[in-house]
C-alpha cells in the first residue's frame, strides 16, 4: 500500500440545474468524489482530502513525501486546469497527471487543434471570435458551412454547451456567440458540425511507454451515429441515464499511431481521452482531455474495465505510472 495520498478536488456538490451562463459545470459530483476517495483509501494507508487550494498550499510542507492526486476543475478559464500542476512543480511534489503546459494547451480548444494538425490529426473548419462586432462576426461566419457548433474556447464538461448549441443559420450563431462572450468572458469557438460516430480514444502511459489504449464509442439515447446531435450539459451533467459506451474498432492503425504520437509529444502526460467524430473513414478531432473524468461510469474507466481491471486497481496503476519517472 502507498503511505499517503493527497486528493485535491473542487468543493463537494451535486448539480440540480444548469444553463449556458454557468461557468462551474465541470467537475465531479459529491458522489463521484467520495467514490474516488474511497477507492484511494483501499490502496493507501491514509488519504488527505482538500477542497480548498489555499488550505492545500498552506499545508504543503507536510506533503513533501506524499503522492498528490489533483482532480480540480474550477471555473472555466484559460488556466483553471494548470494551477495545481504548477503548484506541485514549483514545490517539487510528486503528482499524478499532466503538467502545466499540457493542461494549458489542451484546455485551449482552438490551439490544441492547431497542435494536433502537426500529427496529421484533422479537425473541423472553424473560427475563433475574441471580440464581438455583429457585422464582422456575420461576415466571418459566412466562410463556414452550416450547421455550426458554438462553444467557449476554454473548459470542458459541456460548460457553455447545450444540446441546442447547433445553429442552422448564421444569425442564430451570431446571437449565441454574443451570449456566450457576455457570460463566459473568453473567446468563442465556432466549428462546422461534423456528423458521424463519436469516438473516445483512451491512452494511458507516459512519454516512455504506452501501457493501455482503448477505442470507445459513445451511445446516446440508444443511438451511436449523430447527424444533428451534440453532447450537451443536459445529458453530461444533469441526467446521464441515456448515456452508454461500447467498445469499437473504427480508427485505422494510422489514426491510432497519430494519436499516440501526439500523446507522447508532451513531457508529462499520463492519461488522456481524445474525443472525435468518425465519418466516411475519417477521424475529426473534437478535443483533448488530459484531465478526463475518472468516475466509474465514464469512458475512461470503461477502457480499463474492458481489460479486466478493477476500479481501485485503475487508481493503483495511475499512481504507479506517475511514480515511474521519479
Amino acid at each position: 500500500m502507498y503511505n499517503r495520498v493527497v486528493l485535491v478536488t473542487d468543493e463537494l456538490r451535486t448539480l440540480t440545474s444548469a444553463d449556458l451562463a454557468r461557468r462551474d459545470l465541470e467537475g465531479n459530483s459529491a458522489e463521484a468524489t467520495q467514490l474516488i476517495k474511497s477507492s484511494l483509501e483501499k490502496i493507501a494507508k491514509e488519504v488527505v482530502h482538500y477542497t480548498d487550494i489555499s488550505l492545500f498550499t498552506s499545508n504543503i510542507e507536510k506533503h513533501k513525501h506524499d503522492i498528490i492526486f489533483p482532480i480540480r476543475y474550477g471555473l472555466n478559464s484559460s488556466n483553471s486546469k494548470s494551477l495545481l500542476p504548477a503548484i506541485c512543480e514549483s514545490s517539487h511534489l510528486m503528482y499524478v497527471g499532466a503538467d502545466c503546459y499540457t493542461h494549458n494547451l489542451c484546455n485551449d480548444k482552438h490551439l490544441s487543434k492547431l497542435y494536433a494538425k502537426e500529427f496529421g490529426i484533422n479537425s473541423a473548419k472553424s473560427i475563433l471570435v475574441r471580440d464581438y462586432d455583429k457585422n464582422v462576426v456575420l461576415r466571418r461566419l459566412s466562410t463556414l458551412q452550416l450547421p455550426l457548433v458554438v462553444k467557449p474556447n476554454f473548459g470542458g464538461g459541456s460548460t457553455g454547451i447545450s444540446i441546442h448549441n447547433i445553429c442552422s443559420n448564421y444569425q442564430d450563431a451570431a446571437n449565441l456567440i454574443a451570449q456566450l462572450i457576455r457570460s463566459h468572458k473568453m473567446p468563442i469557438l465556432v466549428e462546422e458540425y461534423i456528423q458521424g460516430y463519436e469516438v473516445e480514444y483512451i491512452i494511458f502511459g507516459n512519454r516512455q511507454s504506452i501501457r493501455l489504449t482503448e477505442e470507445v464509442k459513445l451511445i446516446m439515447d440508444k443511438q451511436d451515429y449523430f447527424e444533428k446531435t451534440i453532447w450537451g450539459f443536459e445529458t453530461k451533467k444533469l441526467d446521464d441515464t441515456t448515456i452508454d459506451f461500447q467498445k469499437s474498432n473504427l480508427l485505422s492503425e494510422n489514426d491510432k499511431g497519430n494519436l499516440q504520437a501526439l500523446f507522447q509529444s508532451f513531457d508529462k502526460v499520463e492519461f488522456m481521452r481524445i474525443d472525435g467524430r468518425f465519418h466516411n473513414g475519417n477521424f475529426t478531432l473534437i478535443e483533448l482531455s488530459p484531465d478526463c473524468y475518472l468516475g466509474d461510469d465514464c469512458a475512461f474507466y470503461y477502457a480499463f474495465q474492458q481489460q479486466g481491471i478493477k476500479y481501485e486497481d485503475m487508481f493503483r496503476l495511475l499512481i504507479e505510472n506517475a511514480q515511474a519517472p521519479y
